[in-house]
């Protein structure tokens, strides 16, 4: 039988037909490519199946994804819960596998197994199962996949050819990561569930899969912060403000988004067709309780990240650009290294972060901080050495290999952490800096505008020690924040809890986690640690000088950062550029508040 230009074996299905013309297209004798990969779907999966059960249903929706999965390499779709998302990416990655199972590696991802087994890598099973016994590939539940049988390997021991489904929570995402990079095939394809949730080291696997003959990447989910891998991944070309509401697609640095705007869902006007759609009863729910101004209704139910200023967070994306957070520093002289250590005891669970940090004085005059690479040091439980043990010998050694006098290691203290700091003191016989997130605030003046003391503004030290973060920031005083912690750093929200004092309280980390779908603000708890150390070891605060112990900060400098604006012009007039950094000390320079 002679088809499209192409001669195929008599009887030849004709999903089949529409699958070899989709992988082999000559667009002088066949249909586009998306038609083809349509019509492979209407005859594999009708609507109604044979059976009599629901097949795969068409929308509008399902239809802008499938031209844009066919059309674009690199691509995001924003959208509320409810919308389609997993079970459209699940169909077309499944149909794309059966177009060349021998020669096709496709990586799903989501944050959890359980998130997996609920969403994206359910409807691939699902879809597959419906056609079970005549479609290719076999199912495996431990590691899930589905592979393509080899006639020279039964087994599948070292197959590539499959769909992989692989969690990529915190604990294990260096593994995960590990297992998707290795894995290079003609077709090589990756796709992230819930992306606004998952860790940017996942999204950055793309770039090592992305060889052989043809590549895809498509990330999804319901929209929280611009800051996250999913808002990082779908930034316009033109800018956050070149993009609204109004817009259904908009190009990006590597291709492009689409949005589906919750209030536009079909089941609003055909809600027994697209019962699985978001419907008006649920927006109108939501609509009442929490509201349509909430950042919970603008994610969920628009399906858009929510407008700045919905609810207070301690920073938000236009304060980090302004004060230029995120840039490097400019120094004059030297500088000093110092960290920050959230640990962690939980094998699977938060990350241990060691987060160095520069500290020294900036060209614009004031002392700063800038944050270095962040370390997530690998949680693995060991018969041979606790992991307290193995934490604070890894911990010492990076210290010693980076500079960082123990002196100047901000460690959390929190619960059972305490237990590190005293094997890292045990250890390397010094004394750590010891944080305790619980603890009451300290004395000293919120800032040099502030001069209520910190106890009286904040409820508990994180909260201090979070907006200390912030009133650095505002005055310019903090460099090279990291993508992960800032967006850590625009996420955690004012608690709803009432201080009678007055005071601001964040909401806990647990409360955090249950509302952004398991994220813990472990890379921001140690960068608040080392503005704590810059605070309370170096003596340095907001807006203002501080004491140095290091061999390259001159003497006149920190004097000169004390001074007032009217003093500081005197200054100027009578010292040379000489003057100001010919001075050095050996020894710490204390100035006295």
């Amino acid at each position: 039988m002679i088809e499209y230009g192409h001669t195929f074996p008599d009887g030849t299905p004709w999903a089949t037909v529409h699958l070899w013309c989709y992988k082999n297209h000559n667009p002088e004798v066949m249909l586009s490519r998306a038609q083809h990969f349509e019509f492979a779907i209407r005859n594999i999966w009708p609507e109604k199946m044979p059976t009599g059960d629901k097949g795969y249903i068409w929308s509008d929706w399902a239809h802008r994804r499938l031209d844009s999965w066919v059309n674009n390499e690199y691509q995001t779709w924003w959208g509320p819960s409810s919308s389609g998302k997993s079970t459209d990416a699940g169909i077309f990655a499944l149909t794309e596998w059966l177009a060349a199972p021998n020669r096709t590696t496709i990586t799903v991802c989501s944050t959890t197994k359980d998130m997996l087994e609920r969403r994206i890598w359910r409807e691939i099973v699902r879809f597959h199962s419906m056609q079970q016994g005549i479609l290719p590939g076999e199912r495996r539940k431990q590691p899930p996949q589905i592979n393509y049988v080899d006639p020279n390997d039964p087994a599948g021991e070292n197959t590539i050819n499959a769909i992989f489904a692989v969690a990529v929570q915190k604990g294990t995402t260096a593994e995960a990561v590990g297992n998707m990079v290795g894995m290079h095939n003609d077709y090589n394809i990756l796709i992230i569930d819930e992306m606004q949730a998952t860790r940017q080291a996942a999204v950055e696997a793309y770039d090592n899969l992305s060889t052989g003959l043809e590549s895809k990447f498509l990330g999804m989910g319901n929209p929280v912060s611009r800051m996250d891998p999913l808002g990082r991944a779908s930034e316009p070309v033109g800018g956050w403000n070149s993009v609204s509401t109004s817009d259904m697609e908009w190009k990006t640095k590597r291709g492009v988004t689409l949005y589906f705007d919750g209030l536009l869902s079909p089941a609003i006007k055909e809600p027994k067709k697209y019962f699985f759609l978001l419907n008006k009863k649920q927006i109108d729910m939501m609509a009442k309780d929490p509201g349509r101004d909430s950042p919970r209704f603008w994610s969920q139910r628009r399906g858009f990240v929510p407008p700045e200023g919905l609810t207070q967070t301690v920073l938000t994306e236009s304060f980090i650009n302004k004060f230029k957070m995120a840039e490097g520093a400019l120094w004059i002289d030297g500088y000093k290294t110092i960290a920050g250590l959230d640990p962690s005891f939980s094998a699977g669970g938060d990350a241990c972060v060691l987060y160095p940090a520069r500290v020294g004085r900036m060209t614009d005059g004031l002392f700063g901080i800038e944050y270095q690479k962040e370390v997530h040091m690998e949680l693995k439980l060991s018969d041979s050495e606790p992991m307290t043990f193995r934490i604070a010998r890894d911990v010492i050694q990076y210290c010693k290999d980076n500079g960082i006098d123990i002196g100047y290691l901000g460690v959390d203290t929190s619960g059972q952490q305490s237990s590190i700091a005293d094997v890292i003191d045990r250890l390397s016989k010094e004394e750590c800096h010891r944080v305790h997130f619980a603890s009451e605030p300290g004395s000293q003046p919120v800032s040099i505008e502030d001069a209520r003391p910190a106890k009286d503004a904040y409820r508990d030290k994180m909260t201090e020690m979070w907006y200390q973060v912030r009133e650095f920031g505002r005055n310019g005083q903090v460099r090279g924040l990291g993508n992960q912690a800032a967006e850590e750093f625009c996420q955690r929200v004012v608690s709803e809890k009432v201080d009678v004092r007055g005071r601001i309280i964040l909401e806990s980390k647990t409360e955090m986690k249950a509302r952004t779908g398991g994220k813990s603000p472990d890379d921001a708890d140690a960068a608040s640690i080392c503005i704590e150390v810059m605070r309370n070891v170096m003596g340095i605060f907001p807006g203002q000088g501080g004491r140095i112990s290091t061999g390259s900060f001159s003497t006149k400098d920190v004097q000169k950062n004390m001074l007032s604006d009217e003093d500081v012009s005197i200054y100027e007039e009578d010292a040379t550029q000489e003057e100001l950094t010919s001075d050095t000390i050996e020894e710490s320079v204390v100035i006295h508040y």
